[in-house]
């Protein structure tokens, strides 16, 4: 199942961004895993087991995924303000197998009154689409990074063309860095500095508040004895 993560630092309170993601229809302005996107039913995207737009996971949408004709279903299967929200599009078939993919973003303070986002996408397969996984992963590696970008323009606004040029430069440079995304070139994860642009990376580089579902991790269990072995052995024959 490929698994995609990068992240990017807004200047703009964690509240208000969020708001923005928890929308599901805000996604085709940004995200290149949504072509567009529309309430399910008139009058908003509350339906069926959901709640209306702003009460939590639920609400549905209708979706065309890049490279299909017909609109599938999205669902808010997530929705924890201010710190995550997530949405589920529904089982696609091809002729090689089926996949679900799933947006998921995190949000947390970041220094200066801003926020990091993670955006993060996860693709089930099915089928021989398996064999295909390190197709699928590439593709995300290189577009999640644009896709970033995209919000950090698309909520900041872009400072003009040589922003707008570097942030392109900082997309590029981590989209291939290695296991860890760490670029040589760059700062230390965490370290805010002047002209970064975005600050798009794949760390999550925490700031100076650590976000709750990071710091909530589970204590590892204590190990377990070991138990000696016992061996059967056959009796001896006599004769």
């Amino acid at each position: 199942m490929p698994q995609v993560r990068v992240y990017v630092s807004i200047p703009l309170p964690v509240e208000e961004v969020f708001g923005y993601l928890a929308d599901g229809c805000n996604l085709a302005a940004w995200h290149s895993g949504a072509m567009s996107v529309r309430p399910a039913w008139p009058g908003g995207p509350g339906g069926e087991g959901g709640d209306g737009e702003g009460g939590g996971p639920g609400a549905v949408y209708r979706y065309r995924f890049p490279g299909r004709r017909r609109e599938c279903v999205l669902r808010r299967v997530v929705h924890e303000p201010p710190s995550r929200v997530s949405f589920a599009g529904q089982r696609m078939w091809t002729p090689l197998g089926c996949q679900v993919p799933r947006f998921d973003f995190r949000l947390w303070p970041w220094e200066g009154g801003g926020c990091r986002v993670e955006v993060g996408v996860d693709c089930s397969l099915g089928g021989a689409m398996l064999l295909l996984w390190p197709v699928v992963a590439f593709g995300w590696r290189r577009d999640l990074p644009a896709d970033a970008r995209a919000l950090y323009e698309r909520l900041a606004g872009a400072g003009g063309q040589e922003e707008a040029q570097a942030a392109v430069t900082e997309a590029r440079r981590t989209a291939g860095g290695g296991p860890t995304g760490r670029d040589p070139q760059r700062s230390p994860a965490g370290a805010a500095g002047p002209g970064t642009g975005p600050g798009i990376g794949t760390e999550p580089g925490f700031g100076t508040v650590e976000p709750a579902w990071r710091r909530a991790a589970p204590a590892p269990e204590p190990a377990r004895p070991s138990r000696p072995v016992r061996r059967f052995r056959l009796p001896a024959l006599h004769g």
